[in-house]
């Protein structure tokens, strides 16, 4: 019995996801911080993403200079971002370029 305890045990230990604190922080850019006031501090692809939408709906141009390399998704502002943004956007970027 003692066995087939431990065996469960030992199982469900190695299925349990690793908590946040065991996963690798990556720093938000000082000037950006005011655009991460949705994502509690958890930095994550979802969340640069969330970051670059944020930075180009409510920042200002140079706000944009500030954003690490990859951090801009424009699929994921298209699918994600205010009417006027996704217009402007399909604009900067037409499907053929």
């Amino acid at each position: 019995m003692k066995t087939i305890r431990r065996r469960v045990i030992s199982i469900v230990k190695s299925m349990r996801k690793p908590r946040i604190g065991n996963r690798k922080i990556e720093p938000i850019p000082k000037p950006l911080h005011v655009f991460a006031w949705n994502l509690g501090g958890h930095l994550t692809a979802f969340g640069k993403k969330q970051i670059a939408l944020n930075v180009i709906e409510r920042g200002r141009a140079w706000h944009w200079t500030k954003l690490p390399k990859g951090w801009f998704d424009l699929e994921f502002c298209l699918a994600h971002g205010q009417k006027k943004t996704k217009r402007t956007l399909r604009e900067l970027f037409p499907k053929g370029s």
